[in-house]
């Protein structure tokens, strides 16, 4: 299985992201996780990952979204994660702000590992100690290393 703190790296964490709306905050995280990868295609991620905000918002509640797109030809998952000090508007499931910001890009070809990271971040962030965490974290490595941490106590140990 692949794990979240193999994707979430510090330099893979953005600590002050600036956006204005949801719109904005994707394109910028999809930039972001593509230039992680060296990869070009983040025209193609901003696309695949609105499409699916509007089937449902990826703000999952608690200040959470975790946008995310599948694309074919990609060599593995890719993730980024940001934190907005404002918080974001993002048409979140209980109407909050966006302050924790995940994106992934998968390839279409593992559909299983996708659900499976998407479901190990879900898990970890339900815990409002980890989210509280995140927000305070000083550094990309210490906001790196909390959900690292959090990781091996709430997904692996069950």
């Amino acid at each position: 299985m692949i794990k979240v703190r193999e994707l979430i790296k510090e330099h893979c964490v953005i600590t002050d992201l600036k956006a204005a709306d949801k719109l904005e905050a994707i394109g910028l995280m999809a930039r972001f996780v593509c230039s992680i990868g060296g990869l070009d295609r983040a025209e193609e991620v901003t696309g695949k990952a609105l499409e699916r905000e509007g089937e449902m918002s990826t703000g999952i509640g608690f200040g959470i979204a975790i946008p995310h797109a599948r694309l074919s030809g990609l060599d593995r998952l890719y993730m980024a994660a940001a934190r907005s000090a404002e918080g974001i508007e993002f048409d979140s499931l209980d109407g909050l702000p966006v302050n924790l910001l995940f994106m992934l890009a998968s390839p279409e070809s593992i559909p299983t590992a996708h659900t499976e990271v998407l479901s190990a971040l879900s898990r970890i962030l339900s815990y409002e100690e980890v989210r509280r965490g995140l927000l305070s974290a000083d550094t990309a490595e210490e906001f790196a290393a909390l959900l690292a941490k959090a990781e091996e106590k709430y997904v692996e140990a069950h």
